[in-house]
Order: C-alpha cells, then sequence, then structure tokens
C-alpha cells in the first residue's frame, strides 16, 4: 500500500476522499488531511489533520498527494513547492461513475467527480479537476491547475489556458481558445474567444474584468 494524503480538508477535500473510497481505494493508505488553516490533530470527519505545508517540505518518505482544492492559482502555487521533492508524487483519481476515454490523456494529479465525461483525444493538465456532471468535449484541452465545475460543458476542440477556472453551468461553444488566469462565471455561455487574465459573465459572456482588476 502507498502512503497517500489530500490537500486541502474542506468540502471539496472530503468530496476527494469520498471519491478515494468508492474507487477502492487503488492501493493507497490514506494518512489524513494537509491543511494549512487547521491546526494538526484535529479531526475532520473520521479522517485526522496532519498539519500544513511544513508536513510535506521535505517528505520523509514517498507520498502521494491529491489537491482537495479548485482554486487554480493554489494549486499551481502548491505544486511549485511540492513537486520539488522526488518523494511527492500527484497521482490521478478518476470516480467509477465518471467517463473517460481511452485516448484521452490526464496529467499527474487529475482528479474527475462522478458522472464526469472526458471524450475522445481530449488532454487536461497538471492537477486537473473536474467537478460533478461537468464533460470535456472532443480533442478539448484544459490547461495545468484548471478547475471546471459542476455541470459545465466545454464542447469540441476548446483550448483552455492554465490556472482557468470554468463556474458551475457554463457552457463554451466548440473551436473557441480560452486564456490563462480566466474565470468563466457561473452559467455564462461563451460564443467567441477569451483573452488572459480577465473574468467574463453572461449570455452571451462578456468581459467584466481585466488584469490588474482581478
Amino acid at each position: 500500500m502507498r502512503d497517500l494524503v489530500i490537500y486541502g480538508a474542506g468540502g471539496l477535500g472530503r468530496e476527494v476522499l469520498a471519491y478515494l473510497r468508492a474507487s477502492g481505494s487503488g492501493g493507497w493508505n490514506f494518512l489524513g488531511f494537509i491543511d494549512d488553516g487547521k491546526p494538526a490533530g484535529s479531526r475532520v470527519g473520521e479522517a485526522q489533520v496532519l498539519g500544513g505545508l511544513r508536513e510535506l517540505t521535505p517528505a520523509a518518505r514517498p507520498v502521494a498527494v491529491l489537491m482537495g482544492l479548485a482554486d487554480p492559482g493554489a494549486k499551481a502555487s502548491l505544486y511549485g513547492s511540492l513537486s520539488l521533492d522526488p518523494q511527492v508524487t500527484f497521482p490521478v483519481l478518476v470516480h467509477p461513475l465518471a467517463h473517460v476515454e481511452a485516448s484521452a490523456v490526464l496529467g499527474p494529479g487529475t482528479v474527475i467527480s462522478p458522472y464526469c465525461n472526458v471524450s475522445v483525444e481530449a488532454v487536461l493538465g497538471l492537477c486537473s479537476f473536474l467537478n460533478v456532471g461537468s464533460q470535456i468535449g472532443h480533442d478539448s484541452v484544459l490547461g495545468d491547475f484548471g478547475s471546471v465545475m459542476p455541470h459545465a460543458d466545454i464542447s469540441g476542440s476548446v483550448t483552455v489556458g492554465p490556472r482557468t477556472l470554468i463556474g458551475a453551468g457554463a457552457r463554451i461553444l466548440q473551436g473557441l481558445s480560452i486564456g490563462s488566469d480566466v474565470t468563466v462565471g457561473m452559467g455564462s455561455v461563451v460564443l467567441k474567444d477569451v483573452p488572459d487574465r480577465c473574468t467574463v459573465m453572461g449570455y452571451p459572456a462578456r468581459v467584466v474584468k481585466r488584469g490588474e482588476e482581478i
């Protein structure tokens, strides 16, 4: 059995633990949560908080880390710290009720929730997260540390840049390019390309914040 921790002991972290258990644990020995906002030794449900980032840097022995976080920037920052340690690895976790085509590529640290669909030749980057019922169309690319919230739909041949968050229920038209460090607001319908570092909202989606305003 290989040791594993979940980074983040909030609601999403607890969901990731539920997904791990639903998958039959996949040969992982779950040690507990890592969370910088909770005291070491505290309990979250039946699981223990082991401590914060210092508990893993450096890791005392080989350990796998699943991200229990949706914030793309936070995931990128943590990965930047943890990936420097050769003892730390980032497994892929796919809920048994999700469907992932064999030709899809899942980057290290990807977590896929129940009722998601990842279509043919889709590519998900490092530490991607798909929340319940989200869809990734054929030949689409979700950049590193991207998060797709519940029931969002990314159509075919869409390219999404790194550290971008797609809000719950959002829809993205096929063939579009969504920049890096973008937030697509909940329920938005994106009908044209979106530049880097902005927030878009509405139907059709329009830029409501840019660059330094975010």
